[in-house]
């Protein structure tokens, strides 16, 4: 049985790992910086709609991350069809669990970036 952090730490770095070969490393490494702060600024809402809305330069890239994590079995939007629409349709309880969970997960996935990318 692997604990909470480990879980976060395995999957951030499988999905950075899939990121090595698009070879867009400093875009990537941007952006997972970027993120965290962005959450921290504005709300997980308005970071993943910033995040979403852009097509290049490493943000929709980004963004699946964080969507694949927070969607998935046993984290705050599992069973969700997409993350906006979890975001807007949970209720708060359910949106500030997901928002510090994005943090703690993005933590990962910004340190791997930095090492891998």
């Amino acid at each position: 049985m692997q604990t909470l952090q480990q879980l976060r730490a395995k999957h951030a770095l499988q999905k950075v790992q899939e990121l090595v070969p698009l070879r867009e490393g400093d875009k990537h490494k941007a952006r997972a910086s970027e993120l965290p702060f962005m959450i921290h600024a504005n709300g997980l809402g308005q970071a993943a709609a910033f995040f979403r809305s852009k097509d290049k330069d490493g943000y929709p890239e980004v963004y699946a991350v964080l969507d694949s994590w927070l969607r998935s079995e046993g984290r705050p939007f599992s069973g969700k069809p997409d993350l906006l629409t979890a975001i807007t349709t949970c209720d708060m309880h359910t949106y500030r669990l997901a928002q510090a969970e994005a943090m703690h997960y993005m933590d990962w996935v910004k340190k791997f970036a930095k090492a891998y990318l």
